[in-house]
């Protein structure tokens, strides 16, 4: 068992455990329908957690520069703040529900989740070997600027902030949409500066007319 695979197997576990004890204070607390908001979610993100480990594929050559700069970490626990307030909000306290809206924007909100897992899958498999949390440059590095990635550089940050987005929908917080613009979207855009810095001094012209052909995250746009 590699570690990638070990740490995601630790992490489903350590999910399972909180979401049942989430589940257990939400069948306590919530109406029917709310209930079953809570168990959709859970159900769609612990599927999801095991398709992108099947898809996962290992590198072929070994990394030989690893410059985060702690940006997934900041990634990583600014996305679980937004979660960890959208469910204690719905569940618990209500400070920032927005009732009025409901049930539309959770649907919505499980619309956008959906749609970003799928954005997710095809940036994942497209990437292939090159895929790593982590910015980092292998031994024997290509740019990928097909599928997806021909017209956009950041399909999966652009799935990080989908992500968030339906979370604070699918959760009716728009406390959570207040962390995920002050909050997740930065450290979204500090990964961002950090990758496109380190990609540009490994690849040199290449990166360099590829960002000159492309966008960051919207087509056309941005």
């Amino acid at each position: 068992m590699n570690i990638r695979v070990r740490n995601v197997i630790i992490r489903m576990i350590i999910s399972i455990i909180v979401f049942v004890y989430i589940s257990y204070l939400a069948w306590k607390s919530l109406d029917r329908f709310d209930f079953m908001v809570i168990m959709a979610f859970f159900a769609i993100f612990l599927g999801w957690s095991i398709i992108e480990t099947l898809i996962y594929k290992d590198p072929d050559t070994l990394v030989i520069e690893d410059d985060d700069r702690r940006s997934y970490l900041f990634l990583q626990i600014s996305s679980l703040l937004a979660l960890f307030y959208a469910l204690m909000d719905f569940i618990e306290y209500h400070y920032t529900r927005m009732g009025n809206f409901e049930p539309w924007i959770i649907y919505l909100g499980f619309l956008i989740f959906i749609l970003n897992a799928i954005l997710r899958y095809y940036a994942i498999t497209t990437l292939g070997k090159y895929y790593n949390p982590r910015v980092a440059i292998y031994e024997e590095h290509s740019l990928v600027t097909v599928g997806i990635y021909k017209k956009i550089r950041h399909p999966m940050y652009l799935s990080a902030l989908l992500n968030v987005l339906a979370i604070a929908l699918i959760f009716s917080s728009w406390g959570a949409l207040v962390i995920m613009l002050f909050a997740v979207l930065p450290a979204v855009i500090y990964r961002i500066n950090i990758e496109e810095e380190v990609l540009l001094t490994h690849l040199g012209s290449d990166y360099r007319q590829y960002l000159d052909n492309s966008k960051k995250m919207i087509p056309g746009i941005w």
